[in-house]
């Protein structure tokens, strides 16, 4: 498959963060994030259901919450066949109950009306093209089936710093731009070594407190938002008449209760409390996570 430029620069980023991304503590932080309660379903909700988790990621966290959660079959898709080695490894247990497939989301590999769930978290925002990731996950999904779609919101201090001042300075400053990629690549031993080496012991003690809150799964983060080649924004109100409007509707705001081990951990409840005024200020809209319903 001919990828265009920006797909195949997406690929390449991508490929490399999953493949880091398996024994960090963000494995451990999103295998048991999704329940039906989470997710305002009721209790055995997908018992017998088939679904389908798009831009699955080299963990499978998101599968392996529909299957524990006693989902018929699920069916697994990334841009990248180098990363199912390890969701094998992790759906182990489940052996015959899910499928791997290699795709895209401007072009999804599946039958109309073939899922009654669809799973897309963190995807859609890097697209060249969402509106063509919104409409094939409406193509796929049954009529009355139902999708959970995480994207970034807009708005807030913190991405602004992000993406107004952190970004284009790492773009332009080629000091910088080595320094971040020195210390994103794990390069930064030496630093360590420098800093363990020439500190006191009062010195020591706050160096290696305040390491520990920049761990692996932080700077693959912190990868995502600088290296990717596209990161959109979505207003929530306008990406709901969007949505609405495309015929997925009974638009439900998931709430998640997410522990981080790292810095993330002083913006962790923002994620529940995204509606205060203080979680509004800092982070705008935040990590938009909304369930939806095919209904037309």
């Amino acid at each position: 498959m001919l990828l265009k430029k920006h797909d195949k620069q997406t690929k390449d980023l991508f490929n490399t963060i999953h493949l880091n991304q398996i024994n960090t503590s963000g494995y451990k932080r999103v295998v048991n994030l999704l329940s039906e309660k989470t997710l305002g379903l009721p209790k055995n909700y997908f018992k017998g259901k088939v679904c389908a988790d798009l831009g699955c990621g080299s963990t499978g966290a998101g599968a392996l919450n529909l299957l524990n959660m006693g989902a018929k079959e699920v069916h697994l898709m990334d841009m990248h066949k180098h990363i199912f080695k390890p969701i094998k490894k992790n759906l182990e247990k489940y052996k015959g109950k899910f499928k791997l497939h290699v795709g895209s989301l401007e072009k999804v590999p599946f039958e109309n009306n073939y899922f009654d769930f669809v799973l897309c978290q963190g995807v859609i925002h890097h697209m060249n093209n969402d509106d063509k990731g919104f409409k094939e996950i409406h193509r796929i999904l049954k009529k009355n089936g139902r999708t959970h779609i995480s994207v970034q919101g807009s708005g807030g201090i913190i991405p602004k710093i992000m993406y107004e001042v952190i970004i284009p300075e790492y773009k332009k400053n080629p000091i910088i731009k080595k320094l971040f990629n020195e210390i994103m690549n794990k390069k930064s031993a030496k630093y360590k070594k420098f800093f363990t080496t020439n500190l006191d012991s009062v010195g020591l003690r706050l160096f290696n407190h305040l390491s520990k809150f920049i761990d692996e799964d932080f700077l693959l983060t912190m990868k995502d938002r600088i290296l990717s080649p596209k990161y959109c924004h979505y207003d929530e109100k306008k990406l709901r008449l969007k949505l609405n409007k495309l015929g997925l509707k009974k638009i439900y705001r998931v709430k998640k209760k997410v522990k981080f081990d790292n810095i993330r951990s002083l913006v962790a409840p923002m994620y529940y409390h995204h509606d205060h005024l203080i979680s509004k200020a800092l982070y705008g809209d935040g990590d938009i996570a909304l369930m939806l319903t095919k209904v037309k």
